[in-house]
């Protein structure tokens, strides 16, 4: 993925570099709706949860209605997962060992993310347009030990009637991904020490030039 990713990005530099088309600087903001999936049937369950990012983009037109555009981005994802705490032994009595009740509850994590993204965009109409891409994530305040870069493919559509341009796209990660939760506490009983998930995003995107040339 990583060798797919680079090759990718190396096309899209050299377009930026050597074509005389249409080029195109802006802005851009997102809102999503955020629904992890479990690894297996045996991971504990997950909420889904909210998201929203801004950032800066590049785009240039390579040939008849085809552009490309390559992005540096904020994003945050909100998520909870279920945790459940086992039986802990409080001591010995008459009759043996007693136990306390299982507890069990909703952990919330606040996640956030530098996000490098690549697009092709292909106009299908006079204002419509389909897309698709792949895109790069660095998660900032978790620790994700080996896995240190997220790897999503993106598909969507949209629009752009006047400079505003809309689109609404599906994100998914190629494989699952995790972070140290920090929930492994040996004083309250929780025994969860990381967090996994395969990443899914339906996104609202909004972007803005700021300068153009032609």
């Amino acid at each position: 993925m990583k060798r797919a990713f680079g090759i990718i990005l190396l096309s899209c530099i050299s377009t930026f570099s050597y074509s005389q088309s249409k080029t195109e600087f802006g802005i851009t903001t997102e809102g999503s709706w955020f629904t992890p999936r479990p690894i297996d049937k045996y991971s504990e369950p997950n909420r889904n949860g909210w998201g929203t990012g801004i950032g800066v983009y590049a785009s240039r037109s390579i040939f008849w209605r085809l552009s490309a555009d390559i992005g540096l981005a904020y994003r945050y994802k909100q998520m909870q997962q279920h945790y459940t705490m086992p039986q802990t032994i409080n001591g010995y009595g008459v009759y043996g060992y007693t136990s306390t009740p299982s507890e069990e509850g909703w952990e919330k994590y606040d996640l956030h993310y530098v996000v490098l993204p690549i697009h092709l965009q292909l106009l299908t109409g006079k204002y419509f347009f389909i897309r698709g891409g792949i895109e790069a994530s660095w998660i900032a305040n978790y620790d994700t030990g080996n896995k240190k870069t997220e790897y999503n493919w993106t598909t969507g559509f949209g629009s752009q009637k006047h400079k505003l341009k809309w689109s609404v796209n599906y994100i998914r990660g190629f494989k699952e991904v995790g972070f140290v939760n920090g929930l492994y506490e040996i004083e309250n009983g929780k025994y969860r020490s990381a967090t996994g998930y395969h990443n899914q995003m339906l996104q609202l995107n909004l972007s803005y030039p700021i300068w153009q040339k032609k």
